[in-house]
Protein backbone atom coordinates (compact mmCIF):
# COMPACT_ATOMS: atom_id res chain seq x y z
CA UNK A 1 0.00 0.00 0.00
CA UNK A 2 1.47 3.23 -0.77
CA UNK A 3 -1.22 5.54 1.54
CA UNK A 4 -0.30 5.90 5.34
CA UNK A 5 -2.70 8.15 6.86
CA UNK A 6 -0.17 8.15 10.02
CA UNK A 7 2.74 8.77 8.53
CA UNK A 8 1.03 12.00 6.61
CA UNK A 9 -0.05 12.96 9.68
CA UNK A 10 3.12 13.07 11.05
CA UNK A 11 4.94 14.73 8.17
CA UNK A 12 2.84 17.17 8.30
CA UNK A 13 2.20 18.14 11.84
CA UNK A 14 6.21 18.31 12.00
CA UNK A 15 6.54 20.38 9.09
CA UNK A 16 3.68 22.86 10.18
CA UNK A 17 5.70 23.51 13.68
CA UNK A 18 8.81 24.32 11.06
CA UNK A 19 7.10 26.74 9.40
CA UNK A 20 5.02 28.07 12.36
CA UNK A 21 8.89 28.49 13.96
CA UNK A 22 10.42 30.20 10.73
CA UNK A 23 7.72 32.99 10.92
CA UNK A 24 5.32 31.10 8.30
CA UNK A 25 1.90 31.18 10.23
CA UNK A 26 -0.05 30.91 7.01
CA UNK A 27 1.12 27.84 5.51
CA UNK A 28 1.57 26.24 9.60
CA UNK A 29 -2.07 26.45 9.85
CA UNK A 30 -2.61 24.74 6.63
CA UNK A 31 -0.89 21.76 7.55
CA UNK A 32 -2.33 22.10 11.08
CA UNK A 33 -5.35 20.89 9.52
CA UNK A 34 -4.14 18.55 7.04
CA UNK A 35 -2.33 16.69 9.92
CA UNK A 36 -6.05 16.62 11.43
CA UNK A 37 -7.33 15.74 8.13
CA UNK A 38 -4.87 12.59 8.14
CA UNK A 39 -5.27 11.55 11.54
CA UNK A 40 -8.82 11.18 11.06
CA UNK A 41 -8.92 9.46 8.39
CA UNK A 42 -6.12 6.60 10.08
CA UNK A 43 -8.93 6.19 12.84
CA UNK A 44 -11.42 5.60 10.41
CA UNK A 45 -9.42 2.93 8.52
CA UNK A 46 -8.50 1.67 12.04
CA UNK A 47 -11.97 1.43 12.76
CA UNK A 48 -12.72 -0.69 9.84
CA UNK A 49 -13.65 1.96 7.21
CA UNK A 50 -13.25 0.37 3.87
CA UNK A 51 -10.02 1.27 1.44
CA UNK A 52 -8.95 0.67 -1.78
CA UNK A 53 -5.45 -1.66 -2.02
CA UNK A 54 -3.73 1.22 -1.97
CA UNK A 55 -5.07 2.12 0.94
CA UNK A 56 -6.77 5.18 -0.09
CA UNK A 57 -10.42 5.71 2.00
CA UNK A 58 -13.37 4.75 0.22
CA UNK A 59 -14.90 8.03 -1.62
CA UNK A 60 -17.80 8.45 1.34
CA UNK A 61 -14.94 8.98 3.53
CA UNK A 62 -12.87 11.39 1.38
CA UNK A 63 -13.70 14.98 2.75
CA UNK A 64 -11.81 17.52 4.38
CA UNK A 65 -13.03 19.55 7.29
CA UNK A 66 -15.21 20.95 8.61
CA UNK A 67 -17.21 18.11 6.39
CA UNK A 68 -14.57 15.42 7.69
CA UNK A 69 -15.91 16.44 11.11
CA UNK A 70 -19.54 16.44 9.84
CA UNK A 71 -19.31 12.50 8.78
CA UNK A 72 -17.47 11.46 11.93
CA UNK A 73 -20.12 13.27 14.22
CA UNK A 74 -22.56 11.08 12.44
CA UNK A 75 -23.06 8.57 14.35
CA UNK A 76 -24.25 6.07 11.40
CA UNK A 77 -21.82 7.18 9.03
CA UNK A 78 -18.89 5.56 11.80
CA UNK A 79 -17.72 2.20 10.87
CA UNK A 80 -17.66 1.59 14.88
CA UNK A 81 -19.75 3.69 17.19
CA UNK A 82 -17.01 3.22 20.06
CA UNK A 83 -14.69 4.74 18.23
CA UNK A 84 -16.71 7.77 17.95
CA UNK A 85 -16.70 8.61 21.49
CA UNK A 86 -13.20 8.06 21.75
CA UNK A 87 -12.57 10.93 19.34
CA UNK A 88 -15.09 13.00 20.63
CA UNK A 89 -13.85 12.94 24.01
CA UNK A 90 -9.79 12.95 22.68
CA UNK A 91 -9.93 15.65 20.57
CA UNK A 92 -11.77 18.78 22.87
CA UNK A 93 -10.13 21.20 20.19
CA UNK A 94 -11.53 19.13 16.74
CA UNK A 95 -14.65 21.88 16.75
CA UNK A 96 -11.57 24.61 16.43
CA UNK A 97 -11.46 23.66 12.45
CA UNK A 98 -14.86 24.37 11.83
CA UNK A 99 -13.09 27.74 10.27
CA UNK A 100 -10.31 25.80 8.66
CA UNK A 101 -10.76 25.29 5.01
CA UNK A 102 -8.72 23.58 2.62
CA UNK A 103 -9.64 25.99 -0.02
CA UNK A 104 -7.47 28.27 2.66
CA UNK A 105 -4.49 27.45 0.38
CA UNK A 106 -5.69 29.61 -2.26
CA UNK A 107 -6.51 32.93 -0.27
CA UNK A 108 -4.59 35.59 0.50
CA UNK A 109 -2.51 35.45 3.62
CA UNK A 110 -4.37 38.68 4.96
CA UNK A 111 -7.59 37.09 4.82
CA UNK A 112 -6.75 34.05 6.30
CA UNK A 113 -7.86 33.73 10.52
CA UNK A 114 -4.70 33.50 11.52
CA UNK A 115 -4.43 35.50 14.38
CA UNK A 116 -7.89 34.19 16.41
CA UNK A 117 -7.78 30.35 15.10
CA UNK A 118 -3.63 29.42 14.33
CA UNK A 119 -3.11 28.67 18.07
CA UNK A 120 -6.55 26.45 18.40
CA UNK A 121 -5.61 24.53 15.00
CA UNK A 122 -2.01 23.26 16.77
CA UNK A 123 -4.05 22.15 19.97
CA UNK A 124 -6.15 20.16 17.57
CA UNK A 125 -3.09 18.62 15.83
CA UNK A 126 -1.05 17.96 18.78
CA UNK A 127 -4.53 16.22 20.12
CA UNK A 128 -4.51 14.21 17.10
CA UNK A 129 -1.12 13.36 17.43
CA UNK A 130 -1.25 12.20 20.64
CA UNK A 131 -4.26 10.48 19.67
CA UNK A 132 -2.60 8.52 17.34
CA UNK A 133 0.25 7.82 20.25
CA UNK A 134 -2.30 6.37 21.89
CA UNK A 135 -3.71 3.89 19.06
CA UNK A 136 -0.41 2.81 17.58
CA UNK A 137 -0.21 1.59 21.94
CA UNK A 138 -3.30 0.12 21.32
CA UNK A 139 -4.63 2.08 23.44
CA UNK A 140 -7.56 3.34 21.08
CA UNK A 141 -10.24 0.99 19.25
Amino acid sequence: MTVDYVAAARRHIRDAHLLQHKGRPANAGQLFGISVECGLKSLLVRGGAPVDADGNLDRAYKKHMPELDTLINNMTTLPDGRAASVLQSRLPNLASLANWKIDHRYWRESALPLATSLEAWEWAALEMDALLDEAAAGGVP
